[in-house]
């Protein structure tokens, strides 16, 4: 699976990580079909440290197919 990593003020990668899994009862996985950076996203982006990543981005910006 690809994400969209944030390392730092200005240092975003895509990079694969590993594929989610169910782990609890409440769990669901999504396919996502379409997501994008929301605005939450790029507060960080200017000031975020180094010591603070990575963060994924984009996680609560999707649709999908359950």
């Amino acid at each position: 699976m690809r994400a969209t990593l944030m390392y730092g003020a200005g240092d975003v990668r895509i990079e694969n990580v590993p594929d989610s899994v169910i782990k609890h009862p409440t769990d669901g996985l999504v396919r996502t079909t379409a997501s994008c950076v929301c605005g939450s996203d790029l507060h960080p982006y200017g000031s975020m440290k180094r010591e603070d990543g990575p963060a994924r981005m984009g996680q609560h910006e999707s649709s999908g197919i359950v």
